[in-house]
């Protein structure tokens, strides 16, 4: 061989090895690494972390980490099995049937199984309960174990959008032992079957997860431990995470989104938009059961004013109660857009000066809106006294109808039933308005019975159309639930409902 080819030889060899090298390399840092603390900060507390009162997102983010679902949503918005490895719907859309997962025990080591899927629905569907999230089971008849690992769910109608309930709070699943062992400090004291088991929680502080060691899925989760810290102030959770104080940002303000998708140094997480932020009338009583009042109130209400000053335009102006990532979309008819005059000569016609609270929580975003809101509105001749109120207290008053106006924020369900029928049918639980329009509730009943696909958005932007005549909710905005991040943070899911899921995180060293 001569000596030219020896060289090139040996050239060869030296190149392959590197290349393998760096691909090596490369593969061990796309690798997920085990072990690490991830601190996230939230914008609020929560009143607890018992699924009978949870709702908020805070709730459901800290909930996520605790409690696995019957069924999940993946990052395309379709349902996927999870507690239950899979299910079947009858011929007749009556009665579905969920096969549980085998081997899976709560975190105080007693089994889950169907015994304890019946307690958890039953418990759920109990009036005396007060479930928060009740109109998700409106529609079911009945639960039974069909053998130690089955259960067959019987419905009163046909329902499109009930698998989809099962992927939320009331598919979390608690442990019947735990609920029995602490009575009403269950909520203090959650035990599901999740990656994470309780640990601590310092109301306004933090919550503490640590690691379930016990968990289901294999080498899941990468984490040891995770610290939910509350931190109401927009401008010091953004410090933290520039700080490296915390990991994740939840719920960052508009411009730091904006500043972030210009930093090479963060993570910018937009996982799709559901839901919506509102403002919501109380229509039993009060200057706002007059619906001209409410009428004159939207015509006063310049969203995309709002949207470009205080959201420096990375959301939507909303029209419906439906985000993006939902079919009936937009699809609306009689929407009041802003129109100063018409206000005006409402507020002319009713003839009586008109003065109400407008609530709002104690953070900054929802502060600065609720300020251009009123300064809008009084142009109209209406005058608004600002309410500002803790998370935990606005979501109490909202539960006893103890409010007049209220700015919310609803990140939105994976089926369009999700963002209406508990609002706004006259007898469900988070009808916190009291709204009652016998011709909304028909829709409302026609849209979770109906299986064909064209005609549930023809019901819904029927709906949507309705609202917008009713004005019961005024839409400000699609609100788009985004997460930022350190760099070294991976696996954080682009699930549209923009719940944190912590079992699949890991941190780079």
């Amino acid at each position: 061989m001569s000596s030219s080819h020896i060289r090139w030889n040996s050239w060869f060899a030296a190149t392959f090895a590197m290349l393998l090298l760096v691909a090596a390399q490369a593969l061990a840092q796309d690798a997920p690494v085990r072990g690490g603390r991830l601190n996230v900060g939230i914008d609020g507390d929560t009143p607890t972390l018992d699924p009978l009162g949870m709702g908020a997102q805070n709730d459901r983010h800290v909930g996520r980490s605790i409690y696995d679902t019957l069924l999940e949503f993946d990052e395309k918005g379709k349902l996927v099995p999870n507690l239950a490895e899979s299910y079947s719907v009858s011929a007749d859309g009556m009665s579905y049937v969920l096969k549980l997962r085998t081997g899976v025990k709560f975190h105080d080591g007693t089994p889950f199984n169907a015994e304890a899927v019946v307690y958890n629905l039953k418990r759920l569907m109990d009036p005396a309960n007060k479930y928060r999230g009740s109109a998700d089971l409106a529609m079911v008849a009945d639960v039974r174990a069909i053998t130690p690992m089955e259960v067959e769910i019987r419905l009163k109608n046909p329902s499109a959008p009930f698998a989809a309930v099962l992927a939320d709070v009331s598919g979390m699943m608690i442990s019947p032992a735990a609920v029995q062992k602490y009575g009403k400090d269950y909520g203090a004291n959650p035990v599901g079957t999740g990656p994470f088991m309780f640990k601590e929680w310092r109301h306004g502080n933090y919550f503490h997860v640590v690691r379930n060691p016990g968990y289901w899925r294999n080498g899941k989760p990468f984490l040891d431990e995770v610290f939910y810290r509350v931190m109401p102030d927009e401008q010091t959770r953004m410090a933290a995470l520039r700080t490296a104080d915390i990991d994740v940002n939840l719920g960052p303000a508009p411009k730091d989104v904006a500043d972030a998708l210009k930093d090479k140094s963060l993570n910018v997480i937009d996982p799709g938009s559901l839901g919506t932020v509102f403002i919501m009338f109380q229509t039993a009583s009060g200057p706002l059961a007059d619906p001209r009042v409410r009428e004159a109130l939207a015509y006063a209400t310049d969203r995309v004013a709002i949207n470009k000053a205080l959201n420096y335009g990375i959301y939507k102006v909303a029209r419906t109660p439906f985000g993006e990532g939902l079919a009936p979309h937009e699809k609306v008819g009689g929407f009041r857009e802003f129109d100063l005059k018409k206000a005006q000569a409402i507020m002319k016609e009713i003839g009586r000066p008109i003065k109400f609270k407008l609530s709002t929580v104690t953070v900054p975003w929802s502060v600065r809106l609720a300020q251009a809101l009123q300064q809008m509105w009084k142009r109209a001749g209406i005058e608004t006294e600002i309410d500002q109120v803790e998370m935990v207290q606005i979501i109490r008053n909202a539960m006893t109808h103890n409010f007049e106006a209220s700015l919310f924020r609803w990140s939105g369900g994976g089926d369009p039933d999700a963002n209406v029928y508990q609002f706004f049918h006259s007898k469900a639980a988070r009808n916190y308005i009291q709204y009652s329009n016998p011709e909304m509730d028909r829709l409302l009943e026609a849209g979770r019975t109906s299986v064909d696909a064209n005609a549930r958005v023809g019901i819904y932007t029927q709906v949507s159309s309705l609202l917008a005549k009713d004005a019961p909710y005024h839409f400000l905005y699609y609100y788009t639930p985004f997460m930022l991040s350190a760099k070294n943070v991976h696996g954080i899911p682009r699930a549209a409902d923009g719940m944190l899921r912590p079992v699949d995180i890991w941190k780079s060293r």
